[in-house]
């Protein structure tokens, strides 16, 4: 095998496959090698998988001799946050800190215990960017990673397989111009991926071929290995309606029991397709394609084609990849569907491609910090050994050429303290236009997080029986803004004043709960503000500590006399979300 091969790895949760990949002339793809190992058992048994993966990836690295080969390495979407959210188009370092903020708000953990990245999708021109957010905790990426290199293989980071099958499906189907969507069936998650244009969305359902063969084991009273075996031999998609059953009954049965699990999967799909048009802005997809082991299943295409009313093919990963004539005989092209992981990552590590996330583990961190340190490592050394050579050199001449040289030093450094100072006056520039840029980055944070705080506060109403009329800024619990849009608060003996806190007023009107429906409102903002603090995440508002009697004022409207009672609630401000603001 040529130096130049490609290495792709695919770490799922019941194969390991691996394959080598080479550059064509046209820049496209050649498939040399490729060698898959099935893990059994249940899916969800951690302790028996990792087993079972330590020996599968010895058996595939030994079966195309990988010893000591760099790869990257695919993992399942099953320990993966992944988040889609729109923000302000920034270029630079500054956007970088917006979508950093962005991850600490969306993801469920502290940051420092998660290892994350990004990727803007959309058009270059929009005015907001859509950013896909990926995480996972370290300890379970580390814990694969450490597999890898168990294995013998040199780990270059983890990509996530939904983003490595958009990858596959863009540069095998560009030439279709209609909304396609990938589902991939895993074992424990199904992708769905969109491609529309320029346009992705993906979301991942916790619902796979593993759930199947659990449902067959519970209707037989089997254990997972024999249900699997049963699924995999006998399987089919019952197809309802007029077609008449299996004449044997079992089977009959397990058809069954496969078909009512893929139609919770497909309640699901139109969840998902519902939610990208209305809330994404995408069409409805007019073709369909199916990926991953499950959709092996007899008649799945036909049941989907029933479910969605479009077309439905097989995901062939081969379509626009050459294959090594030695392959071609082994059948791989009947299992095309399985191999868009693979075909993704050897995308990503021949050349750029439309989505890249990699996920990095400790242990190639510290290699890349290494490597970036490694050339002022060679300086200084040959810094060092120059200066101690100069030195026995000028020692050797004696005084006289000691003074010349010191001299010429002297020089020397005359000329390097002016460029010193040149470059602190450059830098004193800088950090003048980054303070100048600082207030334009805080209005930008703010109109996000604004939008944010006001939907949530809709959000957490859970009925039509309270609302709000009006929402006032508040310095020291004192208006900043009167009624005709005068300002009140001054900044008597100057300084800078800050919006601490906004004042919202509204009306309830009569319902089963009363005025008490207020009151349930608060506690629930105060409900989460605990959680975020005790998840060590920032808060929307301060309510972590405070009492009711300090910040809700209700007319408890006993007379019945109107239609609605008024109501005033405070809303404290985080520190770092407070305005500052002059007269």
């Amino acid at each position: 095998m040529a130096d130049d091969r490609i290495i792709a790895l695919d770490v799922g949760s019941q194969q390991i496959s691996v394959a080598a990949f080479s550059k064509t002339s046209g820049g496209g793809l050649k498939l040399e090698k490729f060698h898959r190992a099935d893990l059994i058992g249940d899916p969800f048994d951690d302790a028996q998988r990792l087993a079972q993966s330590k020996m599968a990836l010895k058996e595939v690295v030994g079966a195309l001799k990988l010893k000591k080969t760099e790869t990257k390495y695919v993992i399942s979407s099953q320990p993966v946050l992944l988040k889609f959210a729109s923000l302000p188009a920034i270029d630079g370092e500054k956007l970088e800190e917006i979508v950093e903020f962005e991850a600490q708000q969306q993801v469920p953990y502290p940051i420092n215990e998660v290892v994350w990245g990004y990727q803007l999708v959309g058009e270059p021109d929009d005015f907001e960017v859509d950013v896909i957010l990926a995480a996972v905790k370290s300890d379970e990426l580390n814990e694969i990673d450490d597999l890898v290199q168990e294995a013998g293989l040199t780990s270059k980071g983890a990509e996530i397989s939904p983003v490595a099958h958009f990858n596959a499906l863009r540069f095998n189907y560009s030439d279709i111009a209609e909304p396609i969507l990938l589902i991939d069936i895993g074992a424990r998650t199904t992708d769905l991926i969109f491609m529309e244009g320029n346009k992705v969305f993906i979301r991942t359902i916790k619902l796979g071929g593993a759930e199947i063969t659990k449902a067959i084991a519970k209707e037989f009273g089997t254990d997972y290995s024999n249900a699997d075996q049963k699924k995999i031999a006998d399987g089919f998609v019952a197809l309802g309606g007029p077609y008449a059953d299996h004449d044997d009954p079992e089977i009959a049965g397990m058809s069954k029991i496969i078909r009512n699990s893929l139609t919770r999967m497909h309640s699901e799909i139109m969840r998902t397709i519902n939610f990208y048009r209305s809330q994404q802005g995408g069409s409805a997809p007019q073709l369909a394609l199916l990926s991953g082991a499950t959709t092996s299943l007899p008649f799945i295409r036909e049941f989907f084609a029933e479910k969605l009313n479009i077309p439905i093919d097989h995901f062939n990963a081969l379509r626009n990849v050459t294959v090594a004539s030695s392959l071609e005989s082994s059948g791989i092209a009947s299992n095309a569907h399985n191999l868009g992981a693979l075909v993704g990552s050897a995308l990503q590590q021949a050349g750029p491609v439309p989505a890249a996330i990699d996920l990095v583990p400790d242990s190639v961190k510290a290699d890349r910090d290494m490597d970036r340190r490694k050339p002022y490592v060679i300086l200084t050394v040959a810094a060092i050994t120059a200066l101690l050579a100069s030195l026995g050199f000028y020692f050797s001449r004696g005084t006289a050429l000691s003074s010349e040289k010191a001299e010429s030093i002297n020089a020397k450094a005359a000329q390097l303290m002016n460029a010193n100072k040149e470059i602190e006056n450059l830098k004193a520039e800088i950090d003048t236009i980054d303070r100048k840029q600082e207030p334009f980055v805080a209005a930008i944070r703010q109109r996000v997080y604004w939008i944010r705080a006001f939907n949530y506060l809709s959000n957490m109403m859970e009925s039509d029986t309270m609302w709000v009329t009006s929402l006032s800024p508040l310095s020291q619990n004192n208006p900043v803004i009167a009624e005709g849009g005068e300002q009140l608060v001054s900044n008597v003996g100057g300084g800078t004043q800050v919006v601490d806190s906004i004042l919202i007023k509204g009306l309830w009107r009569e319902n089963p709960l009363s005025s008490r429906v207020v009151y349930n409102y608060f506690n629930r903002l105060k409900e989460d503000a605990v959680k975020s603090q005790e998840a060590n995440r920032p808060a929307r508002f301060d309510l972590a500590d405070k009492d009711v009697s300090e910040l809700l004022n209700v007319d408890a409207g006993t007379e019945d006399d109107r239609f609605a009672y008024s109501w005033e609630l405070r809303l404290p401000l985080p520190v770092e979300n407070q305005v500052k603001f002059t007269k």
